[in-house]
């Protein structure tokens, strides 16, 4: 008989404290991106800042994908914490004092990025040891819908700090959302068995190629991160000039774009709730289905001129975005063997992540000098005629079909 994901002591204890980080992470995201903004007022400047900010995953997520296995998670998981506290205390000390500039938040999102980096690989090898393989499905699901509860809540949360608190204020909130995190983790109750030691020898190089090599001659693994790769990139791309497009298409401040971040919060927090429930022959067909309508969306967003209407659609991207991200996740971890799942997984991060910084890079570039239109349109195409080729023919393994019934 299947255990009830609720109990699952490890996980529902881990979810208490990942409950303040992500509000953090949402609080972090929306108050750089806004302070960007406001200084440069420029889709270049917020597309380099997303990427720096995610695109470490794609350089740096391999390293730690191979090391986490030969570490202590638990303490690896701490010590990144604690960092990435103490990066936002010393921003708002800065911002305090108005010692920030362009540059200065530049590297600021490059140092989140890297260490940011180093937690996904992390966090993805230890959820599924504290949750059991039947409820992993149940578990991505339920990490997504608390991930984008924090996207509907953080965002609010960031326009009131803003507005009446100051920069400095919201950035000291965020350090202290560490804080329940880092206890959390130190009361997980782990196996000894299950955590890295350092006696092994380091190859980084061949383990990178061998888990690449499991990726690619895995056809399910490789096209379910060909899908993710296009919904991050292409899909998710809007989202991540935001503070750019509330302001160019709306003329809207603060008060618009924490609104349209809550939309999008919404649509990821429904999509997650759908899929909580779903089996692997749904999940497939719904992350198909999810990347192509990103691509129709963001079409449909260069035709619109209505705030309310632009409010929907951004909840419809962040919805597909969700729906590929928890499917395409939840089919690889049932799938990929245990000896290959810490680097197989990192990969999946960083192309995750590091595909949403290529992304809000790309389309920042795009809308400055080419404009919305032509942006949303181009690349709204490419996405549908991509995700459409990369899952045409993708197909379940046997052990992941759904038994007949029978009556």
């Amino acid at each position: 008989m299947q255990r009830s994901i609720f109990t699952e002591r490890n996980y529902l204890t881990y979810l208490c404290g990942s409950l303040f980080s992500t509000q953090g992470l949402w609080i972090q995201r929306m108050t750089l991106g806004w302070m960007m903004w406001d200084k440069t007022h420029s889709e270049s400047w917020l597309g380099m800042l997303a990427f720096l900010m995610f695109f470490p995953t794609i350089l740096v997520g391999p390293l730690f994908g191979v090391m986490v296995d030969r570490i202590n998670r638990r303490q690896a998981a701490v010590v990144t914490s604690i960092i990435l506290g103490l990066i936002s205390l010393l921003l708002s000390l800065l911002v305090w004092h108005q010692l920030v500039n362009e540059l200065t938040l530049l590297f600021f999102a490059l140092a989140i990025g890297i260490a940011n980096s180093a937690y996904q690989a992390i966090r993805l090898s230890l959820v599924p040891e504290l949750v059991s393989t039947p409820n992993m499905p149940k578990a991505v699901a339920i990490n997504a819908v608390l991930y984008n509860t924090s996207r509907f809540i953080g965002p609010v949360i960031a326009g009131f700090l803003i507005k009446f608190q100051g920069n400095a204020v919201a950035f000291a909130v965020v350090s202290a959302t560490y804080i329940p995190l880092i206890i959390v983790l130190l009361l997980l109750k782990l196996d000894d068995h299950l955590q890295g030691s350092g006696g092994e020898k380091f190859t980084f190089f061949m383990d990178i190629k061998a888990g690449l090599t499991y990726a690619r001659n895995s056809d399910l693994i490789l096209r379910l991160l060909m899908l993710i790769a296009v919904s991050a990139i292409l899909g998710r791309g809007l989202l991540e000039i935001l503070p750019a497009a509330v302001d160019v298409l709306y003329g809207r401040g603060v008060e618009g774009l924490a609104w349209l971040n809550s939309a999008a919060g919404v649509g990821a927090i429904i999509a997650g709730l759908i899929l909580s429930s779903a089996n692997a022959k749904h999940l497939l067909l719904a992350t198909r289905l999810g990347v192509i309508a990103a691509g129709v969306l963001l079409i449909m967003f260069s035709y619109t001129h209505s705030f309310e209407l632009g409010l929907l659609i951004v909840a419809g991207l962040s919805f597909c975005a969700t729906v590929c991200g928890v499917g395409t996740q939840s089919l690889i971890q049932v799938s990929v063997a245990s000896a290959f799942r810490g680097r197989v997984m990192s990969l999946w991060g960083s192309i995750n992540i590091g595909g949403g910084a290529l992304g809000g890079l790309l389309f920042g570039v795009l809308t400055e000098f080419m404009g919305y239109p032509f942006t949303l349109v181009t690349l709204g195409l490419l996405s549908v005629l991509i995700a459409y080729v990369a899952s045409r023919r993708i197909v379940l393994p046997e052990i992941l079909k759904p038994l007949p019934s029978h009556k």
